[in-house]
């Protein structure tokens, strides 16, 4: 049975409302983007234009750091807006792709809850799924990814989502099917509801 979908379902008014907002935010990324390369073109020329060796250069290290940053959070927006990720989860497994920031490959994965051995998630907030042994997900990979066979020959997998709440979907409704470590946090209980209010009216 399915319990989460994305990208969601919209009907026809969705759609044009959403590719509208899209369209505007993608030209507010070009021209930012632009601006950037302009600012970065500028201190590139200064940088010939000033005499001193070491000031070329580091001009020049700048105006091309920005250009990478241009460059580089174009990218991360044109990836957050692609319509080619999916996450789809059921009740027994889960169907998932995503995209790979500088090398754009795609990746699609199905993945059985009954396969995992235990999950967790790393510092960036990526899924990390450990699998049992003999444990045999369907991975299919655009083009060759060196990463992804050196994950699943030491038995993991990598689930990197576009839509945050699709993770925090699976970890709080399936932790128990993923083997997710879920934490129970204590309720403190307010002895005296009124002590709060005694103090600020002192």
């Amino acid at each position: 049975m399915l319990m989460y979908s994305y990208p969601p379902k919209l009907d026809k008014r969705e759609q044009v409302l959403k590719a509208a907002h899209d369209l505007e935010e993608h030209r507010k990324m070009q021209k930012n983007m632009y601006k950037n390369l302009a600012i970065a073109a500028a201190i590139i020329v200064i940088g010939f234009l000033a005499p001193p060796v070491f000031v070329k250069v580091i001009l020049w290290l700048i105006g091309a750091g920005n250009v990478v940053v241009a460059l580089l959070l174009y990218r991360v927006y044109a990836l957050s807006r692609s319509t080619e990720c999916y996450c789809r989860i059921y009740d027994d497994h889960i169907e998932h792709c995503q995209i790979t920031l500088i090398t754009h490959i795609k990746t699609e994965i199905v993945l059985q809850y009954a396969d995992i051995e235990k999950s967790y998630q790393d510092k960036r907030g990526r899924l990390i799924v450990c699998l049992k042994e003999g444990a045999s997900p369907s991975v299919t990979n655009s083009k060759p990814y060196k990463f992804m066979d050196s994950e699943l020959s030491q038995g993991r997998l990598m689930l990197d989502f576009q839509d945050t709440r699709a993770k925090l979907f699976l970890i709080e409704n399936l932790h128990e099917q993923i083997n997710y470590p879920k934490k129970e946090y204590n309720i403190i209980e307010d002895d005296d509801p009124d002590e709060h209010e005694n103090i600020f009216n002192l």
